[in-house]
């Protein structure tokens, strides 16, 4: 499946609100979790069953309910049911291939993220995406497949004291969106780690796995900045929302969200050009390197050249040459002949010409 783009021929032709599930099955059953919590209590359950799901919470509680496992269509509609949600809404959240983005309903913000993977040097980038819908008193978060990103939080959650417990889901829906750039930060810091051990080494002596790794890491930091720049202007905007749900206080810690959208897109341009540098170190390299060649090859032909050009005029033409008489000759110079042909692979080898 292609990273850039997600296939969309399962949903060609449908209309519009039509629930189908575009992306990979990561987990094998949904699973949900709910947090129902005011400033003094805390209840956290595991649902079984998506029946199980309770109403709405009342002016003294606050929700949080999270999915794990987006690929059950009749998960999502049985969720979008209980909180009335709209079916464009329920549609974008099955297609894991959207761009990210916020919508401003009249009883409810919508907005979906991408969450980034970073493995081994040796593996691609992929990303995961999280949508969010907060209403009056409850936050609904729905996940690919269960993730560490949001652990913090929870914990954070659990504190009495904790600003999540005494605020509403506006706010709870700001420190995950916060994870989610942290994220995308430290991501961004793996790679760029990465990037500048590839310089040291290029800068010593270049090779040819050098250079696949040099497009490599290029191709990874045009996908990062393809699933974090629309964040900027996401959050831009929820910050010049007129909308119900988000309070005066919680708005003063999202204007801070911009500032890490801007460090992580100022960090790729860096290492974007530290990767266009290296590609033109190597292919700098590579010349000199060849230039090097050609001249040892240059000077080597034109010490035989004049021997040659003697050996074409005379040719073997003499008298005495004892070489001629000697039973084994024939076999002695066949073999100094190949003998002389591996040393020189072995010497061009050992010099990396070939």
């Amino acid at each position: 499946m292609a990273r850039f783009l997600n296939n969309k021929d399962q949903k060609a032709g449908m209309p519009p609100g039509s629930l189908v599930f575009t992306g990979q099955h990561k987990i094998s059953e949904p699973q949900i979790r709910v947090t129902e919590y005011n400033s003094s209590d805390l209840e956290e359950t595991a649902l079984e069953s998506v029946t199980d799901i309770p109403e709405c919470p009342a002016q003294t509680k606050r929700m949080w309910l999270n999915l794990d496992g987006i690929h059950d269509a009749e998960v999502i509609k049985k969720i979008g049911d209980s909180f009335n949600l709209s079916p464009l809404v329920m549609e974008d959240i099955l297609d894991t291939g959207q761009r990210p983005f916020v919508e401003d309903y009249q009883d409810q913000i919508f907005t979906t993220l991408k969450l980034l993977i970073a493995g081994s040097p040796e593996q691609k980038v992929f990303t995961e995406q999280i949508s969010f819908v907060l209403g009056e008193n409850f936050l609904i978060s729905f996940q690919e497949q269960p993730n560490p990103t949001f652990d913090p939080v929870r914990k954070r959650l659990m504190k009495h004291k904790s600003k999540i417990r005494n605020y509403g889901p506006d706010y709870l829906f700001y420190t995950l969106v916060d994870s989610v750039l942290e994220n995308y930060l430290k991501v961004v810091e793996v790679m760029g780690e990465r990037i500048e051990d590839l310089e040291e080494e290029v800068t010593d002596e270049p090779s040819k796995e050098h250079l696949e790794s040099i497009n490599f890491y290029r191709r990874e930091i045009a996908y990062i900045r393809k699933a974090i720049r629309p964040v900027r202007e996401i959050i831009l905007k929820l910050n010049k929302l007129d909308s119900e749900f988000i309070a005066e206080e919680t708005l003063v810690y999202m204007k801070d969200l911009p500032n890490m959208i801007d460090q992580a897109l100022d960090s790729l341009e860096i290492y974007k050009d530290i990767l266009g540098d290296l590609f033109t170190t190597y292919n700098m390299y590579m010349a000199t390197r060849l230039n090097e060649t050609m001249k040892f090859l240059t000077v080597f032909s034109t010490i035989f050249i004049p021997l040659t050009f003697l050996a074409g005029i005379y040719g073997m033409n003499f008298d005495f040459i004892p070489e001629l008489h000697y039973k084994s000759g024939y076999y002695v110079l066949l073999c100094l002949m190949i003998a002389i042909a591996i040393a020189m692979l072995v010497f061009f080898r050992k010099r990396k010409w070939i």
